[in-house]
């Protein structure tokens, strides 16, 4: 290994497959040579010899091995290697659970659920497995049943657990806004700090005022998407950004978003501590949260404050629950007046909507492709695809009984969770033959496939936001009905702003008729896909007016904020 470390990495090689020759029952020299060759990139070599019996058969070996992928980022080799671990020791309940946490991760649902029964048959009542089979079941969309399972387990004392159903209990179709505020907060008093003493340096009147913004998702995808055009606009004489990237960078999205950013942080690898010094350090006067509970969040660090002023939005849908933060991001449309959802933070309204949509360039024409029957398609994730979505997806094909349903999404790239899809349309009278199932594809297939569809139908009550704009984007007329709550009046801020009410409906029997009448409308619908472009980019995509509403926002926060 000091010949790996020395980069003689192939020499080592060749050295440790001479030695195996001769001793080949040895479990440290096979370890040695996968080492060796997880450090040359060799991940696939390496699984080679990881299959070796030598270490396949050891249990006291197995787990260093099956490490060692881990920390070295070949997540697809481990899962395989936990698969072929499995095989070999059929009544290790360990080996069972891990595998299914490694296919669950790797977006297999269905395998990963087979994993759990199969550990919970050997080990019954193991809440690991309990809780990763529920997440996996609310992933393919059995929503009802994974909330079902997540409720079984009753209240996690982890705080990973707790977060995890906290994001989950978004997709229960019978989402009570109380009760989730009420989870929120008492997430937030359980497993996140209070803020102690803060003193932030006294501020220089003549400086540009400093806003950091916070996110692990500085990546393709919606905080690029509603983020960029914003960036871009700021007043650059009375701001500047700082970009605090929590996980690396590592796609042109990202290095987009660096490049607009005044200043770029990278905080990937800080703990609690080192990461609360950091961002102090930095001398904020606005700090931009943009995960909340979601995903790879900070809140932790936010929670103990480290800047003056605290503010929440983008990628988090609710109350963060946090006293440390400040503000919470919205507008007129996502949080009216009347509205029920309670908020810890208080609420700023932007004018303008609380997100500008930033258009794909290159993009496709967003003319339909040739087609003469009508195309419903939905390119949301399974989670949100719950028993009652589908019921009405279902009513409407049968009264259009011509049509189409285009579904895409990341977990259909697993056969089974495509044929369980498949199964749930079939046991509501829709042959498989009208629904075209497809996994994930890459930013501009999933653009080019809008153009084969015409009427977008958006999930309820967790309505989609980037998958709106894309298809409004594309031409397609986009169905959905509006809630009382944030995640599912998305949509429907989306097209109260674009002029188009008439697609947002009061409730599912509404929904279903607003459905089956755009279909009726073919002719009309795809001559006007263009304008509709074109509409969209006056409406959702005006990023000047956008940061002159951020910017008057975050002064009206910073003059306002109490004496900490």
């Amino acid at each position: 290994m000091r010949r790996a470390e020395a980069g003689e990495a192939a020499q080592a090689e060749a050295e440790l497959l001479a030695l195996i020759a001769d001793l080949p029952q040895v479990p440290a020299l096979h370890l040695a040579l996968v080492r060796v060759r997880l450090l040359q990139g060799h991940a696939d070599a390496a699984l080679v010899a990881a299959r070796d019996p030598t270490l396949l058969r050891e249990p006291r070996v197995l787990p260093e091995v099956v490490a060692e992928f881990g920390a070295a980022g070949a997540i697809a080799q481990r899962a395989d290697l936990l698969c072929d671990a499995a095989r070999e020791h059929p009544r290790d309940s360990g080996i069972a659970i891990a595998l299914a946490a490694a296919v669950h991760g790797l977006h297999r649902p269905s395998e990963a659920i087979r994993w759990c029964e199969h550990a919970l048959r050997l080990q019954p009542g193991t809440r690991v497995a309990r809780e990763i089979r529920a997440a996996s079941l609310v992933d393919r969309g059995d929503v009802e049943a994974g909330l079902a399972a997540f409720g079984d387990l009753g209240i996690a004392a982890d705080a990973a657990s707790a977060a995890r159903h906290l994001v989950l209990a978004h997709y229960d179709p019978a989402q009570d806004g109380d009760a989730i505020y009420a989870a929120i907060t008492r997430y937030a008093e359980r497993h996140l700090p209070r803020a102690g003493a803060f003193a932030p340096l006294p501020r220089d009147p003549s400086r540009k005022r400093r806003i950091g913004w916070v996110s692990p998702r500085f990546v393709a995808g919606p905080v690029s998407t509603f983020l960029q055009g914003l960036l871009a606009q700021f007043d650059r004489t009375r701001h500047e950004h700082v970009l605090v990237a929590l996980q690396p960078v590592h796609d042109e999205a990202g290095r987009v978003l660096v490049a607009l950013a005044d200043e770029a942080v990278d905080a990937s690898g800080l703990d609690d501590e080192a990461l609360l010094r950091r961002l102090r350090d930095l001398g904020l006067d606005v700090l931009m949260d943009l995960a909340g509970h979601a995903t790879a969040n900070r809140l932790a660090v936010l929670a103990r404050r480290a800047a003056p002023m605290q503010v929440c939005w983008l990628d988090w849908f609710d109350t963060t629950g946090v006293p440390a933060i400040d503000a919470w991001i919205s507008d007129p449309w996502l949080t009216p007046d009347d509205g029920s959802q309670r908020f810890s933070e208080r609420v700023v309204k932007l004018p303008s909507g609380r997100f500008c949509y930033t258009p794909p360039v290159p993009a496709p024409a967003p003319t339909r492709l040739a087609g003469d029957a009508p195309v419903f398609g939905s390119f949301n994730r399974l989670a949100k695809f719950n028993d009652g979505v589908l019921d009405a997806w279902a009513a409407i094909l049968r009264r259009v009984p011509h049509a189409r349903l285009a579904l895409r999404a990341r977990h259909l790239a697993e056969a089974d969770t495509c044929e369980h899809i498949a199964a749930r349309f079939a046991a509501r009278g829709i042959e498989v033959g009208r629904i075209d199932l497809g996994a994930h594809v890459p930013y501009g297939e999933l653009l080019e496939a809008y153009r084969g569809i015409d009427i977008a139908l958006d999930p309820f009550p967790f309505s989609g936001c980037t998958t709106t704009c894309d298809a409004l984007w594309m031409g397609c007329a986009v169905v959905t009905r509006a809630g009382t709550s944030f995640v599912s009046r998305q949509a429907a801020s989306l097209l109260w702003r674009l002029g188009r009410a008439e697609w947002v409906a009061r409730d599912v029997v509404d929904y279903i008729d607003r459905a089956v009448a755009l279909a009726g409308d073919l002719e009309r619908l795809r001559a006007g896909r263009v304008a509709q472009r074109e509409a969209v980019r006056e409406r959702l995509c005006d990023a000047q007016a956008h940061a002159r509403d951020f910017e008057r926002a975050i002064d009206a926060l910073v003059t306002s904020q109490p004496a900490r």
